[in-house]
């Protein structure tokens, strides 16, 4: 996390059900962080983003885990999300998938993936990954000094690792990964096309 205060302690108020470890950098942000509900937390430079990351899979070799879900400080995911992840990982190394859903000016959107030559590939949020395959890259998933273009980095990582992937749809599989829009995040809500309105009730993201 880099601020957004509010942001994030509304994804975390949404995930009692989940263990939650946080990087972050400032001593303000570190203060927040002291009085959530969190599990653990480190503290890292913000520049480069792809190294503050990787500092987040470094700190899981401290901690017993089975698997983990990458999710950035403004998302958040339902309980069925972790049910079809503990259903499923045993047979992966890594999960992820290819659509996702925005919430701006509290109404939610649903956009359906790539359409050009990433067609296929998982959107950012809500990768997970197995311990043992973290072990087998040696916990350095994000390995080139970069604020942008994240995904590409730990794609090409497990791709060159020859993982066994399995990439699905939320919406197939009736579940909910969230990116809330406020304005402060690195890639704005009008930079998505072809975005469909999502009607929901309150019961669906409590």
């Amino acid at each position: 996390m880099h601020g957004r205060h509010a942001t994030v302690k509304k994804c975390i108020d949404r995930m009692p059900f989940i263990d939650k470890v946080y990087i972050y950098t400032t001593e303000a942000d570190g203060k927040f962080l002291e009085g959530q509900d969190i599990f653990a937390m480190a503290k890292y430079r913000n520049n480069p983003l792809s190294y503050k990351w990787n500092m987040a899979i470094r700190t899981l070799e401290q901690i017993d885990f089975d698997a983990v879900v990458l999710l950035g400080s403004d998302d958040y995911i339902d309980e069925a999300f972790i049910d079809y992840v503990e259903r499923t990982i045993p047979d992966f190394d890594m999960i992820g998938f290819k659509d996702i859903y925005f919430q701006h000016n509290n109404e939610l959107h649903y956009w359906k993936g790539y359409t050009n030559n990433r067609i296929g590939e998982p959107a950012g949020a809500g990768k997970v990954y197995t311990k043992t395959f973290l072990e087998r890259i040696n916990y350095n998933l994000f390995d080139t000094a970069r604020d942008r273009g994240l995904d590409k980095i730990s794609w090409n990582k497990v791709k060159r690792a020859k993982a066994k992937i399995h990439v699905t749809s939320l919406k197939e599989n009736g579940l909910m990964l969230v990116d809330i829009k406020d304005g402060e995040g690195m890639t704005q809500f009008n930079k998505f096309k072809n975005l469909q309105f999502y009607a929901y009730t309150k019961t669906n993201t409590k």
